[in-house]
């Protein structure tokens, strides 16, 4: 008897031990029976194309609350420390007032009454603009957007052999994206146009490209059509969805589809050579224009100086003979400026009709 109950005992443990090994064995790979009847997923092009597209905007979105968290973060020393230094101000004011003269004693009160109203001031306005809320909020929300990005560039380097299956991978970044979308402060419009500025680049540079091939999130104002994801599983030759009587065909060939694509490419170079045409108008145009205007503004600075000489020698005849010059004499005198080149004889002739015009002709 006592035999038979040490085997039931031992027959207890062993089994005890199995079962412990394999919930361990299940524990370490993640398999159960749930998982087991889930579908495996492979990488993709598609699938890849939804992660590099997330990772964009996550990375366009750290830039923006990054950023945004900078102004608020200056805008919140502005208020703060202004705040600080007058509250300081006022209490050691209140100590101090007793030590005043006995005249300055009746305007103590108000000076402190004064800050006090301003310091009032500035943290209510402060904590009606939520700028501290708002400048802690930013913070975090780039934090949170660099992380996801991080995760996802990390995942997408390693080899489609090596990674984490596309399902769960695709399910976790989805709600992580989705939690972080409903999170995320909004940014302002201004931190969008230095967004531009900063990573925009010139017209045909590697910067330019980069950011034209960068997927950028809505508030950028940019919206793609859905069309541009969709699965291309209708440009099979012929797909079966389930049916043996349904089948999906293309409409047209492939030398109809290359046709197309030919037209297609002819309206674009088209389009691309009129947009560069009226550019080119345009340069030609504000070319002439400040041709035109860098012009005039040298025959009038020139003009000037060569009035100036005549006005030089019409004040010096003034204050040698106590009169101003006949046109006769301003004649002679402009006569060898001319020959030499530093007066021009139109220029004369619109001094002298100037001259002429202001009356001084009369006092001769």
């Amino acid at each position: 008897m006592e035999t038979d109950k040490n085997k039931e005992k031992e027959n207890n443990l062993d089994t005890k031990k199995e079962t412990k090994s394999v919930t361990k064995d299940n524990v370490e790979t993640g398999s159960t029976a749930q998982t087991k009847n889930e579908k495996f997923v492979e990488w993709s092009p598609e699938n890849e194309m939804i992660m590099v597209e997330w990772c964009d905007v996550a990375q366009c979105y750290k830039w923006l609350n990054t950023r945004a968290h900078n102004k608020y973060k200056m805008m919140n020393a502005w208020f703060t420390i202004p705040a600080i230094t007058l509250s300081t101000i006022s209490g050691t004011a209140s100590f101090a007032q007793a030590s005043l003269p006995v005249s300055m004693q009746g305007y103590a009160p108000m000076a402190i009454g004064t800050l006090n109203i301003l310091i009032g001031i500035l943290t209510t306005v402060q904590q009606y603009l939520k700028i501290s809320e708002l400048n802690e909020a930013h913070r975090v929300s780039a934090i949170s957007w660099d992380k996801f990005a991080r995760n996802i560039r990390i995942e997408l380097s390693k080899a489609p052999s090596e990674r984490m299956d596309a399902g769960p991978f695709i399910k976790i970044c989805r709600q992580e994206f989705d939690r972080l979308m409903e999170t995320s402060p909004s940014v302002n419009e201004k931190v969008v146009q230095e967004f531009f500025q900063a990573f925009n680049g010139k017209e045909g540079s590697v910067e330019r490209k980069r950011f034209e091939a960068l997927k950028k999130p809505d508030i950028c104002n940019i919206i793609i059509s859905a069309n541009e994801y969709r699965h291309p599983w209708y440009l099979d030759e012929s797909t079966n969805t389930g049916t043996d009587n349904i089948v999906f065909v293309e409409p047209e060939n492939e030398e109809f589809i290359r046709q197309k694509e030919l037209e297609l490419l002819e309206k674009e170079n088209t389009l691309r050579n009129k947009e560069n045409a009226e550019k080119d108008k345009q340069n030609r145009r504000e070319n002439a224009q400040k041709m035109f205007q860098k012009g005039f503004l040298e025959l009038s600075k020139k003009l000037k100086l060569q009035s100036k000489k005549l006005e030089d020698y019409i004040q010096a005849f003034q204050g040698m003979y106590g009169r101003k010059p006949i046109v006769d004499e301003i004649e002679r005198h402009a006569e060898p400026l001319i020959e030499s080149g530093e007066i021009e004889r139109e220029t004369l002739v619109k001094f002298l009709a100037t001259y002429k015009s202001e009356g001084v002709l009369d006092l001769v």
